[in-house]
């Protein structure tokens, strides 16, 4: 069953968040995203998957909220890695332009506390077996969205 996300960030539960959550606008999808990024621990690799545009930085920008991160959040599209210092810092990769055969040195911020979230991570086969977190977004109609913890 989808719960709906509603005002300001709730709590939630990994239950909740695998049975798929509805989130009715950008606004509820950032506040998403800042629920999830109270769950998160350090050395977390969160892998987000989903169409192009269906708002895999938007819900990343709610978990840079969580992390007390002030920076404005931007796709990395075409930096491929973005780093931002929080209570615990984010590293934010988006691998759409990579094809699979890169090696970025993803794990050279595993030195310092960080939570790495990856955009298109199977264009990364360096993060095989790393990832601690799967969340899949769908587009549910205009502004809708529904996220789901995927099991790993």
């Amino acid at each position: 069953m989808n719960a709906n996300l509603t005002e300001e960030a709730q709590s939630i539960t990994v239950e909740e968040l695998s049975a798929g959550i509805i989130c009715a606008s950008e606004k509820a999808l950032v506040d998403l995203g800042e629920a999830f990024g109270k769950l998160l621990e350090c050395g977390d690799v969160v892998a987000l998957h989903g169409n192009l545009g269906v708002g895999k930085t938007t819900f990343t920008k709610g978990i840079a909220r969580a992390l007390n991160i002030r920076e404005p959040i931007t796709s990395p599209t075409f930096n491929l890695m973005a780093h931002y210092p929080g209570i615990i810092n984010l590293v934010h990769i988006d691998a759409y332009r990579l094809n699979g055969h890169e090696n970025l040195g993803v794990w050279d911020y595993s030195l310092s506390p960080a939570i790495i979230v990856v955009e298109w991570p199977e264009n990364l086969p360096e993060l095989n077996g790393n990832i601690s977190k799967n969340v899949q977004i769908d587009i549910e109609g205009p502004e809708k969205r529904c996220v789901r913890l995927l099991r790993n």
